[in-house]
């Protein structure tokens, strides 16, 4: 594999810095990640970086299921007639007989058996039915999206396989000056959502809703912007070009340097990494102007 990983990239910084022992470690290894996910990954301000484009063609709407019932407790578990849903997808329920607490709403589930799932909010806390109303004993749920597999910076582009009309954008103050996109009236969905939210440990999750309700199964095409983790094992690489990995070393080298850690060329570095940011801009959008057709693309200059 080309260019540095994380071990050498982190050495070449403490040789720089001066901190030979590498007391500093734990400093330098924040404020290196600090600068490859926060300032070189964002390098590009209007566009995303082309490089970090990923393709999900695996996702799948699925059919409608019918409530056989929902327990009173602690996740609440749903048991249903046929065996349509896998772990992470969302669904709303309607119609439903017993448990009104739960009519319209959203929930992601975690599959625990043939037909057996637990209920939790789209963000991942326990639904605790102990309190609702009744049992459910019937109704209706429909697939209302899916958990995404990788950590989604931005969605670039959504279709249907078949169908050559992308999916718009639609933001959560839209969705809610349109109220019927949470009904149950079926066609192919043409707004999707992202939703982005994270644990109390800092996992990243990252789901797609789509509006109205699916009247058939189609099969996604999504393009997203892949968001690269902080590197923290010695063997990572970043998710960068090779040729700008030095881009690391100077920006972190520069970030030391304004808060007084002694560098030598102090004024040298953060010129150098300036230089490494225009670069990595002009290669970026060199990528989107030989990517895009003729002139009609949205990132071409």
């Amino acid at each position: 594999m080309g260019g540095n990983q994380f071990s050498i990239i982190y050495g070449n910084i403490c040789a720089a810095i001066g901190d030979l022992s590498q007391a500093r470690l734990a400093e330098v290894k924040a404020v290196l990640n600090m600068v490859y996910l926060g300032e070189i990954l964002n390098a590009d301000p209007d566009r995303p970086m082309f490089f970090l484009r990923r393709f999900d063609d695996s996702i799948k709407t699925k059919s409608s299921d019918t409530i056989v019932s929902i327990t009173k407790a602690s996740p609440a578990v749903m048991t249903t007639a046929n065996d349509t849903y896998q772990t992470g997808d969302i669904i709303s329920p309607f119609d439903v007989v017993g448990m009104t607490d739960i009519e319209h709403r959203m929930f992601k589930l975690t599959r625990t058996g043939a037909k057996t799932y637990n209920l939790y909010t789209i963000d991942g806390t326990i639904i605790n039915s102990s309190s609702y109303a009744a049992a459910a004993t019937g109704g209706t749920i429909y697939h209302r999206g899916s958990l995404l597999s990788a950590a989604v910076k931005s969605i670039l582009s959504v279709n249907w396989h078949g169908y050559s009309r992308p999916l718009d954008p639609i933001s959560s103050a839209e969705l809610e000056d349109n109220v019927s996109l949470y009904e149950d009236n079926t066609s192919r969905p043409l707004k999707f959502h992202h939703y982005k939210t994270f644990t109390s440990t800092g996992a990243e999750i990252d789901i797609i809703l789509w509006f109205s309700i699916p009247d058939t199964n189609y099969q996604m095409r999504l393009w997203y912007e892949f968001s690269p983790a902080a590197m923290s094992n010695d063997t990572d690489y970043p998710v960068l070009p090779p040729q700008f990995h030095p881009a690391i070393e100077a920006g972190a080298i520069t970030r030391l340097g304004e808060n007084k850690t002694q560098v030598e060329a102090g004024v040298i570095w953060p010129q150098l990494y300036a230089k490494h940011l225009d670069a990595l801009k002009d290669y970026n959008r060199n990528l989107w102007k030989n990517y895009e057709q003729k002139r009609s693309g949205l990132y071409l200059i």
